[in-house]
């Protein structure tokens, strides 16, 4: 589909800013709007503060699971108990 990185990298470019005005737009901007044809287009007000949230939730937990995966080895009872003994 894409020839080159820099397709692939201005496709990409172009959803992420879509998303960013799309998301900005409305969790500011609706509000403001009184217009229900407008805001039949957006999700409810709870919805856009939940996303993030839900986000940030499930980046930290990856973080913490891939910290105490890579940890892991170097905490196993076998060595605890080696610096117990001597």
């Amino acid at each position: 589909m894409f020839n080159s990185d820099s397709e692939r990298g201005k496709v990409i470019l172009l959803v992420t800013i879509i998303l960013f005005l799309y998301y900005t737009i409305w969790v500011i901007g609706l509000p403001f709007i009184d217009d229900s044809k407008i805001q039949s287009l957006f999700g409810s007000q709870d919805l856009a503060l939940m996303v993030p949230a839900i986000a940030g939730l499930c980046f930290i937990g990856g973080l913490i699971l891939f910290t105490v995966y890579n940890v892991k080895p170097y905490f196993s009872y076998d060595k605890l108990k080696k610096v117990h003994e001597s």
